[in-house]
């Protein structure tokens, strides 16, 4: 028996406290909580008989709570408690992981298989005019006046239709080899194959959204240090870094621009896209003549090697005619990973994306006269990545083929 006020031990008999001449309790079920923190449930006078105790020894008082809270903690009840909330606390976790896991499922599943090619035959166009405007440390600038002229398509070289139909017959091989297009960014002389059809973006779908920012902070429309909070709603499995970390944690626009291109971060390229709108996007990229992108109600949706091309020559030019902007944005592009497309020992600028079968990557080669190519697939994860090694390699071989062309005309001019 324990003295329910001064925690006083008497044993096992009696029924009155001896030093103070409160209540005994005998059971460890009788202790509740207002016991424990000192609250009396007695009448009116018997809370005056206990204080009038109160003086007698506090010490044993507080020795009395803490044997009292000593046998709480020990009893069944309070470990059947314990385990009834632990139980709850480890339904939540687990249904969360399996929340937000469905919720990038459901990402998975926005793209569609292609099965058949809308073209079955590599196009050639002659390009434009150069803007002497975008012209920036290149070998082609003492050759201007030259390299403005177009081509005659219909009477190329015989090495440059050869490196076109190299193009072709490559691509006639498999399905699979979706699209491609390459774009001479100075002359705009291209090669494209199945260029308008619509496939899953991915990931790449993260370039033309940040391109988009980029410009608009360079016109002061937005401010790359206002804060976004990274919270459990974009939690995300899938690539990035921020599912790695804290939620509820700030990051500024600048940062998570950063995620989004070089870490392909899925939860920071829904923050930006939620912060700004997709429709804002839509009507930017449609001005610039893009067919596709943005156009599904959803932060991912399709592309095209037409669309793609048009924002990476959009990139290459906000690059050479915003210096404050413009580095800091292809640097972000020159750090991406992975990178399927080669160089060919020039640096690249890409951004690749992969969801099921669509496996894409879209780059800028910074060979001494830069051009882009643009290579999207059905491949998923067979084989993928032989199929960009050869496209690395056609477009390689295309830009030399035509570069020599080009020249060969200009021959005439004096040389300094």
């Amino acid at each position: 028996m324990i003295c329910k006020k001064c925690g006083n031990y008497i044993g096992d008999n009696g029924t009155k406290c001896s030093r103070c001449g409160s209540d005994l309790i005998d059971n460890e079920n009788d202790i509740s909580s207002s016991d424990i923190f000192g609250f009396s449930q007695s009448n009116n006078n018997e809370s005056i008989e206990e204080n009038t105790y109160d003086y007698v020894d506090s010490n044993a008082d507080m020795n009395g709570k803490r044997n009292i809270i000593i046998r709480v903690l020990s009893s069944n009840r309070f470990l059947f408690i314990i385990s009834i909330l632990t139980f709850i606390f480890v339904c939540i976790v687990v249904g969360k992981a399996f929340f937000f896991g469905n919720k990038v499922d459901h990402y998975e599943e926005i793209f569609t298989t292609i099965e058949k090619r809308e073209e079955e035959e590599a196009k050639v166009y002659e390009g434009v005019e150069i803007d002497s405007k975008i012209l920036k440390k290149v070998a082609a600038s003492e050759l201007v006046s030259c390299i403005n002229s177009k081509i005659d398509i219909s009477n190329m070289s015989e090495s440059v239709n050869k490196a076109v139909d190299q193009i072709n017959k490559y691509y006639a091989e498999s399905n699979n080899y979706f699209a491609f297009k390459y774009v001479d960014i100075y002359t705009g002389f291209s090669v494209s194959y199945n260029e308008k059809q619509a496939i899953f973006a991915a990931s790449s779908i993260k370039a033309p959204k940040d391109i988009y920012l980029y410009e608009m902070a360079s016109q002061g429309k937005i401010n790359l240090e206002d804060k976004l909070v990274y919270t459990s709603n974009y939690y995300n499995t899938g690539s990035g870094l921020l599912k790695n970390r804290s939620i509820n944690t700030s990051y500024t626009v600048r940062e998570l621009l950063k995620l989004s291109t070089v870490d392909s971060d899925n939860a920071a390229h829904n923050m930006l896209m939620d912060k700004y709108g997709r429709e804002n996007i839509l009507k930017f990229w449609k001005k610039h003549d893009t067919d596709v992108i943005f156009t599904s109600n959803t932060n991912w949706g399709p592309t095209s090697a037409h669309d793609a091309s048009i924002y990476m020559k959009e990139l290459y030019s906000f690059y050479v005619s915003n210096d404050k902007y413009g580095d800091e944005l292809m640097n972000n592009f020159l750090k991406t990973y992975p990178k399927f497309l080669s160089g060919k020992g020039y640096k690249i600028a890409s951004k690749s994306g992969w969801s099921g079968s669509s496996l894409h990557d879209v780059a800028i080669v910074f060979a001494d006269n830069p051009y882009i190519v643009v290579a999207l697939s059905n491949l998923g994860d067979k084989n993928y990545q032989s199929y960009f090694d050869k496209v690395s390699e056609l477009a390689y071989n295309l830009h030399e083929e035509y570069w020599k062309y080009k020249m060969s005309l200009c021959n005439s001019i004096k040389q300094y």
